[in-house]
């Protein structure tokens, strides 16, 4: 999977996490040839939004990273 794919699955999946609503999105950009960087704002109370993070983290490949950054 290419790191444009893996974006979007991500996004996918934050999406559809109980209790976390995806409230706004950019283009995923890239970064360079291997990496992609995908911006999305989410609402939800911050145990959801950590819950639906650590789910997603537990699947992603070997570097492949997400993070949470509070605005």
């Amino acid at each position: 999977m290419g790191p444009a794919a893996l974006a979007v699955r991500v996004a996918t999946a934050l999406a559809d996490a109980d209790g976390v609503d995806l409230i706004s999105s950019e283009p995923p950009s890239n970064r360079d040839e291997n990496t992609v960087q995908l911006d999305l704002a989410v609402q939800g109370a911050p145990d959801a939004v950590a819950a639906a993070v650590e789910s997603i983290r537990s699947g992603m490949p070997k570097g492949a990273s997400i993070e949470i950054v509070e605005n």
